[in-house]
């Protein structure tokens, strides 16, 4: 099959396919460039986005998961967690789509191409298209359960976009992340989403900067946080003991947990991901005391 080129480029040939995706149009900027972020950084963690197959579904839900995620790396004031850190975060950010209007008019072209091995179909089209998408966000305390704060983002994106794609004959998904950034419902997120990283930084305000103790001895209190976190020698933190967790019995929620201070160390030390301190009044720590600045 000869290549079809469009402005963007799908080979076909031999049973094998190569994609190559070049937006006819620029994609959004990323977050405007700010000074580098010299505070304490926070852990933050984002859950997958809930998109029901009305606003896109698992295509829609993982694009919009992916670019949130980068837009808070990027913004450089938070570290973000993933996989097992989650557990370490200190909130958690949840996402849904709650409207999606993709758009379409101003007429195109499409053109479809045959099974690749009876699995792939090739697939391109250029058509003129206005997008707009709404997220909902929820900032949850990881330690309470408790919603920190609520807030909601509507992107916008007009384009004439051209779009190559190619689709599983059984399911119809398709693959890659990047074509769904390069559309302009993906575009439309991707403005959504640099509204929202400013609205989730106001929420992570009512967030104490915490670590958690991950070993004491006599050699000193280790923390899990270091220049990864901006951590600097002669940080003060306040070590704090949990406590009783008290739940909801009807919902089993978390309403609030106990914690009970019991001194005070000083970062001594500072690694990559790792410092470590001495105790300064109190108790001494132990593994899973929870330190937050004073």
């Amino acid at each position: 099959m000869s290549a079809l080129i469009l402005n963007r480029r799908l080979v076909l040939a031999g049973g094998t396919a190569t994609l190559a995706a070049i937006p006819a149009t620029q994609a959004l900027a990323g977050p405007q460039n700010r000074a580098a972020y010299d505070g304490l950084k926070k852990t933050i963690a984002v859950d997958i986005f809930r998109a029901t197959e009305a606003v896109g579904g698992s295509v829609t839900a993982d694009g919009m998961t992916a670019m949130l995620t980068q837009a808070l790396v990027e913004d450089g004031r938070f570290l973000v967690v993933e996989g097992g850190g989650v557990m370490e975060a200190s909130a958690i950010v949840r996402g849904a789509v709650t409207k999606y209007e993709a758009g379409a008019g101003g007429g195109g072209l499409s053109i479809s191409g045959g099974s690749i091995g009876g699995l792939l179909g090739g697939r391109a089209s250029t058509r003129g298209q206005t997008a707009v998408i709404e997220i909902a966000l929820r900032l949850v305390d990881t330690t309470t359960g408790q919603v920190i704060s609520t807030s909601s983002a509507e992107g916008r994106a007009s384009s004439r976009t051209s779009e190559a794609g190619l689709v599983e004959s059984f399911g119809g998904g398709r693959l890659g992340g990047e074509i769904f950034r390069a559309t302009p419902i993906g575009q439309a997120g991707q403005d959504a989403i640099v509204r929202a990283v400013d609205q989730i930084a106001a929420g992570m305000r009512n967030v104490p900067w915490s670590a958690i103790v991950v070993d004491a001895a006599e050699s000193g209190v280790y923390l899990n946080a270091g220049a990864d976190r901006n951590v600097q020698p002669g940080l003060s933190l306040s070590v704090w003991r949990p406590g009783r967790t008290l739940t909801d019995p009807r919902t089993g929620e978390i309403l609030d947990v106990e914690m009970a201070r019991i001194g005070r160390v000083q970062v001594e030390t500072v690694r990559d991901r790792l410092s470590i301190a001495s105790v300064v009044d109190g108790d001494p720590p132990m593994r899973g005391d929870v330190l937050k600045a004073d």
